[in-house]
């Protein structure tokens, strides 16, 4: 954990909740984060180890009831939407950071309130979920401060969430599981349904790795797992892999987010966790890295970490707290999601009897980057600027480790693990 920022000024709701959903963006080379409150939307600069307030942009309805704000991104705007009382669409201008925002838009005229929004970027569409509380709105931002209506879909009251990528829209129904339609038509095109699966509960939210090989979703419903499917052919999607907390009878999970190797969750009232999900067809998922971000001995199931966000070029995770506020931490994602074909690979010991690394002259660089993470992830030791050689601690547990060697570009050269004797 690099920092948790909070504000107890903030109105507390019930069972203290202050907070609620977050989102990260890049803009001009900086990593930027923007937080939900029942007050508004607080915005913050993520820095390799901190998290900097920047600004606050108060909701068109704020106060003790609001539960959940959401957020998405497109261009150089932030979308934000309420899912309580007399609410609005807000879009926020991020073009003046890293001094400031500003509200450029805030109508009510598209809808009051919405749970969640996801916007389509390849088309240029924001899908709100449950506008007004039922069914989905689809709009067209081509011009990204003035939203038009494309589309009304009301097959299904309920769409809580979704994940779109060009059309394609992976819905989270609720109880109705999980419905998949080609929005590219009108009416659109069912591409395939997932409404009885094992350990079902409430279908809440879901998303895709970039290769667009697999898509997870979690139910949130005490006593359920988190799902994963293969999306190669969506007319005969299922269940290919479940995964959860070792606790997790008695837990809830929530939001997730996807990545080639490893899914990260915000796991309520088990906090942070990160499973490697790198081959489901051959060996189970497995849980290898936590952070509990809500210590509390509560007896309600909601609280704690809700929201998630990954910046996987810069090893960097957000988690936003219910109680606690926001979260960064570091992991090491490139590590781990590093496809090791293409790379190079050796069987020469790394290491000489002094704990020196053996020479890499061979890889012509003046600067490298230098990594031993645990099996778990965690970072045991990191060393930057070095010409092809560093000491290495050698009173480090026993125990497997794993090592990366990156460029000055941060691309690895050469990774592999090794076991240091009792």
């Amino acid at each position: 954990m690099l920092d948790n920022w909070t504000d107890t000024t903030v109105i507390p709701g019930p069972e203290e909740a202050r907070f609620n959903d977050v989102w990260g963006f890049e803009y001009e080379g900086s990593n930027y984060a923007v937080m939900g409150s029942t007050t508004g939307s607080h915005f913050f600069k993520v820095t390799e180890n901190s998290l900097e307030f920047i600004d606050f942009v108060e909701g068109r309805f704020s106060g003790y009831i609001v539960q959940h704000r959401d957020y998405k991104t497109y261009q150089n705007y932030v979308y934000a939407v309420c899912d309580e009382g007399e609410s609005s669409l807000q879009i926020i201008d991020v073009s003046y950071l890293p001094d400031s925002v500003s509200l450029v838009y805030d109508s009510d005229s598209p809808f009051v309130i919405s749970h969640n929004i996801f916007i389509d970027t390849i088309k240029a569409k924001l899908y709100a979920c449950a506008p007004n509380g039922t069914g989905l709105k689809i709009f067209d931002i081509s011009e990204p401060t003035l939203p038009l209506l494309d589309y009304e879909f009301n097959m299904f009251t309920d769409v809580h969430d979704c994940y779109v990528s060009g059309d394609t829209a992976f819905l989270n129904c609720g109880f109705a599981g999980l419905q998949i339609f080609d929005f590219a038509t009108k009416p659109p095109i069912q591409l395939g349904v997932l409404d009885f699966y094992p350990n079902q509960g409430y279908n809440h939210s879901g998303w895709m790795n970039e290769s667009r090989s697999h898509y997870v979703f979690m139910d949130e419903t005490e006593g359920t797992r988190g799902h994963i499917c293969k999306v190669s052919d969506l007319s005969k999607i299922q269940i290919d892999a479940t995964f959860g907390t070792q606790d997790y009878e008695e837990m809830v999970p929530h939001n997730v987010f996807l990545l080639e190797n490893i899914a990260i969750v915000a796991y309520y009232k088990e906090g942070l966790r990160i499973f490697d999900v790198s081959d489901v067809d051959n060996k189970p998922v497995r849980e290898i890295g936590s952070y509990d971000t809500y210590l509390v001995d509560s007896n309600y199931k909601l609280n704690g970490a809700w929201g998630v966000y990954v910046f996987p070029e810069s090893d960097q995770i957000l988690i936003s707290d219910r109680q606690n506020g926001l979260f960064l931490f570091e992991f090491p994602i490139r590590l781990l999601e590093e496809d090791l074909k293409g790379t190079y690979v050796t069987s020469t010991p790394f290491l000489d009897e002094n704990g020196y690394l053996i020479s890499r002259d061979h890889f012509d660089e003046d600067d490298l980057y230098f990594t031993i993470t645990s099996v778990n992830g965690r970072v045991i030791y990191n060393q930057e600027n070095y010409l092809n050689w560093v000491k290495i601690p050698l009173n480090i547990a026993p125990g497997t480790y794993v090592y990366g060697i990156f460029d000055g570009d941060q691309q690895i050269l050469e990774s592999g693990k090794f076991v240091k004797a009792n």
